[in-house]
């Protein structure tokens, strides 16, 4: 029995469905986010405890580099899991690591690009590159979901299904943003309070931002869907060939 219906959806509608399906698949998503962005994240608050990153530089490059590159499997693996669950399958976390890696040079070059454009515009102005960023928001859904000759053709399919939703990308961006600074603000601020539970309060932030990170992929793989309903009629039946299972969805 398919779990969701792929249909068009309101702001609220997608930030609602996002937390529906992290309590639904919380081990499933939070498994995801531990194997790839668990060892970047001690080693993270292993350089915050001891001094900073001018202490201990070359651990937090390490830790720099482990981290873009696990949150780009962590995101892709996500997204996979949340197409399995639209067609009422359980998601294994082996099966969505395994898509995710068989997709990072693409998600590489796609991110790569994108992160450079948007630095570019933001260094003119700031209003251009949060257009940019809007714009690019399901770069990642699009490598993970299409069958697209490179990297860089994600950037072009993003740009064109948020065309006339980039005020709705923003609202999701916002959201996730604040959800994702808010365990560091509280962390932060009860170190302050309470010195003695320092150490405490710094390994608690991580953990809960390591735990909310796949809030933020499911809410836009629901605005990926949400895009390509309204654009293009996408159904469950489009979406079974299109991640490559090759059989007909659940009846509803």
């Amino acid at each position: 029995m398919a779990t969701y219906q792929l249909r068009p959806m309101s702001l609220g509608e997608i930030l609602d469905g996002a937390l529906a399906i992290y309590r639904r698949y919380f081990a499933t998503l939070v498994s995801i986010a531990i194997v790839c962005e668990g060892v970047p994240a001690v080693m993270n608050t292993y350089v915050m405890l001891g001094g900073g990153m001018f202490e201990h530089p070359v651990v937090w490059l390490v830790a720099f580099v482990f981290s873009g590159i696990g949150g780009m499997i962590a995101a892709a693996a996500t997204v996979w899991a949340i197409s399995e669950a639209y067609l009422g399958r359980d998601p294994a976390v082996g099966d969505a690591l395994s898509c995710a890696v068989g997709k990072l040079m693409q998600l590489f070059i796609a991110g790569m690009v994108k992160y450079l454009l948007v630095l570019v515009a933001l260094i003119f102005f700031i209003l251009p590159g949060i257009v940019v960023a809007c714009g690019y928001a399901v770069v990642v859904q699009a490598v993970v979901l299409e069958d697209l000759p490179s990297g860089t053709d994600a950037l072009g399919r993003s740009w064109y299904l948020t065309k006339g939703y980039k005020g709705k990308a923003l609202g999701i961006g916002f959201v996730m943003f604040a959800l994702i600074l808010l365990p560091l603000f509280v962390a932060g601020a009860l170190a302050v309070f309470v010195p003695g539970l320092h150490t405490v309060f710094s390994v608690g932030g991580q953990l809960l931002q390591l735990m909310i990170y796949p809030v933020v992929s499911c809410a836009f793989t629901l605005f990926y869907y949400d895009l390509r309903v309204r654009k293009e009629a996408f159904d469950l039946d489009h979406l079974s060939r299109q991640i490559g299972l090759g059989v007909e969805p659940a009846e509803a």
